[in-house]
C-alpha cells in the first residue's frame, strides 16, 4: 500500500518500526562508541608515555567540568529536540558544532522544501541534510587544517576579525527564520535572553543558559495557549 494511502496511525507505526527504532540503536551504539574512545589519548598518555597527574588534579578538572556542563547537559537537549529529534541530537552531539552548522544545516533544509519542524518529514529531512553537512565539515575543515595556516596567514586583519562574528550571523538567520512563523515570540525571547545575558545573576555561567532555556519554554507554552484560545 502507497504512503499516499495510509492512515495517520499506520504512518506513525511505519514510521517507528523502519526509522525510529533502528535510528535509536544506531544512535546509541555510535555515542557509546564515541563516549568510550574519548578516554584512549588518556588512557595512552597514562600507560604509554607514563604521564600520570595527581588524583586530586584528576578530581579538580572532573569538578571543573561538572560545575560547568552539569546544567547544560540537562537543558540543552530540551532546547535542541523541538527542532531537531531523537536522531538529530544523536548526530548532533557526535559531530558537534549543534548551533553553529548542524541546527542551521537542518533549518534551511526544512524551509527549502517546506517540511515544518517537529513533524516526521521534518526530522527526516533535517537529519539528512544533518548528515551531509557532517561530511561537508569534515572535508572542508581537513582542507582547511591542511592549508588553513598558510591561508591566514596571507588574510588581511579586517578579515580574520570578521571571524568572530560567524555565530552570530549564523544564529540571527536562524532567528529569522522562525521570526515568519512566530511574529511575537522570538522578538520578545530575545530581548529576555539579552536580559539574562547583562544581568548580574550569581554563578552566571551556570545559571544564564537553564534560564534562558526555561524562560523560552514557558514563554513558548504561554504562546502556545493563547494561540489555541484564539483558535477556538
Amino acid at each position: 500500500m502507497g504512503i499516499e494511502n495510509m492512515s495517520a496511525a499506520e504512518l506513525d507505526q511505519r514510521f517507528h518500526d523502519e526509522y525510529a527504532v533502528k535510528m535509536i540503536r544506531s544512535g546509541r551504539l555510535t555515542t557509546l562508541v564515541a563516549a568510550l574512545l574519548t578516554f584512549a589519548p588518556p588512557l595512552y598518555l597514562w600507560f604509554g608515555l607514563g604521564l600520570r597527574p595527581e588524583w586530586s588534579q584528576i578530581l579538580a578538572g572532573w569538578g571543573i567540568i561538572l560545575s560547568s556542563y552539569l546544567l547544560i547537559y540537562i537543558f540543552e537537549p530540551l532546547g535542541y529536540y523541538p527542532a531537531m529529534g531523537t536522531t538529530g541530537l544523536y548526530i548532533g552531539y557526535l559531530s558537534g558544532n549543534v548551533p553553529s552548522v548542524r541546527l542551521p544545516a537542518m533549518l534551511s533544509a526544512q524551509l527549502a522544501t517546506n517540511a515544518e519542524a517537529g513533524t516526521k518529514r521534518g526530522e527526516v529531512v533535517g537529519v539528512i541534510a544533518m548528515g551531509v553537512s557532517v561530511f561537508t565539515n569534515l572535508f572542508f575543515v581537513t582542507l582547511a587544517a591542511i592549508s588553513g595556516v598558510y591561508i591566514l596567514e596571507i588574510l588581511p586583519p579586517f578579515v580574520i576579525n570578521a571571524f568572530d562574528f560567524c555565530l552570530p550571523a549564523i544564529l540571527g538567520g536562524v532567528l529569522a527564520q522562525y521570526w515568519k512563523k512566530q511574529k511575537l515570540f522570538v522578538p520578545v525571547i530575545f530581548v529576555l535572553c539579552l536580559v539574562i545575558e547583562y544581568l548580574p545573576l550569581p554563578m552566571a555561567s551556570l545559571i544564564k543558559f537553564p534560564l534562558a532555556i526555561l524562560l523560552s519554554l514557558v514563554l513558548g507554552y504561554v504562546f502556545y495557549q493563547h494561540e489555541k484560545k484564539k483558535a477556538a
